[in-house]
């Protein structure tokens, strides 16, 4: 049930329309699409240390549960608008990135009233019918700690904002006012490259893919996990960086109009496929259970 719920609640914290069915032909003409994310002039920092403060925001959850102590709400708070200092890396601290910021600004309350509720939870209390607390698998393997509708707090945490900040920017940034005509696609800053370059690379930078992905898997994270366990269902290691983030950045670089708004289609789609195949997959497990 665990399962069922945090999946399905996180695909619906974002959807957009989804691509038609056809199948995106990888080939241009002049230019070949590369293997690896490794283009000149890439840069999505901020990106990356947004993924990273969450991972801390979930430990921190985890560290509780595990030890029984009550979660540090204020530091949460702290955590997920980068006051404070709240993070154990020096850089997250400096970093001048928050989440808060850049979590669609219809979801921001949801975030905010989940790390209040968590206050009202003992981490040491075992969760009843209508209560919070602690939840141990059969097995006695595994334990979660929910709240009294039996949602998995990191796991909501962290699922949801896949949807509310990760794909609600992925969305923003492959948008006419991001990569449309009227974008800069000549002037290079050392680092970053054009305004066109830059915005693609920030939209590759929430998938939580490594620059050799999927060609190497280790280091992967949040949807590029999540894609990759998927793949040999649907195809969406693919659909997500050759058809998608690798087609579209190589097409900027060559100013192939087309090929870039192919790619942007092909990106949309897999990320909505990777929510649905995931929570079919849990609900499946359910089911078996």
């Amino acid at each position: 049930m665990k399962k069922i719920i945090l999946l399905i609640t996180a695909m619906s914290f974002l959807f957009i329309s989804c691509s038609d069915d056809s199948t995106t032909n990888p080939d241009t003409e002049g230019y070949t699409i590369p293997d690896t994310y490794n283009f000149d002039n890439v840069s999505y920092t901020g990106q990356t240390a947004r993924l990273e403060m969450i991972e801390e925001m979930d430990a921190l959850i985890k560290d509780a549960k595990t030890n029984g102590t009550p979660i540090d709400i204020a530091k949460l708070n702290m955590m997920i608008r980068n006051e404070g200092s709240p993070f154990a890396s020096t850089e997250l601290n400096e970093s001048g990135k928050d989440i808060y910021s850049k979590i669609d600004p219809s979801r921001t309350s949801f975030f905010t009233d989940l790390i209040t509720d968590m206050g009202t939870i003992t981490t040491t209390d075992v969760a009843e019918d209508g209560y919070g607390g602690l939840v141990t698998s059969a097995d006695g393997k595994k334990s979660y700690l929910v709240n009294a509708r039996g949602w998995d707090y990191g796991e909501i945490l962290e699922k949801g904002l896949m949807g509310a900040l990760m794909l609600h920017q992925v969305v923003g940034y492959t948008s006419e006012d991001k990569i449309g005509a009227a974008v800069d696609n000549t002037t290079v800053t050392e680092g970053k490259g054009t305004p066109m370059q830059h915005h693609w690379d920030e939209a590759f930078g929430y998938f939580g893919a490594t620059t050799d992905f999927p060609m190497v898997t280790d280091g992967i994270g949040f949807v590029a996990k999540y894609a990759n366990g998927r793949d040999e269902l649907v195809g969406l290691n693919d659909m997500l960086m050759k058809n998608g983030y690798l087609k579209g950045r190589a097409a900027i670089n060559n100013n192939d109009d087309d090929a870039k708004w192919e790619a942007v289609k092909e990106i949309r789609k897999g990320w909505e496929l990777t929510f649905v195949a995931t929570a079919i997959h849990y609900l499946n497990l359910a089911k078996a259970k």
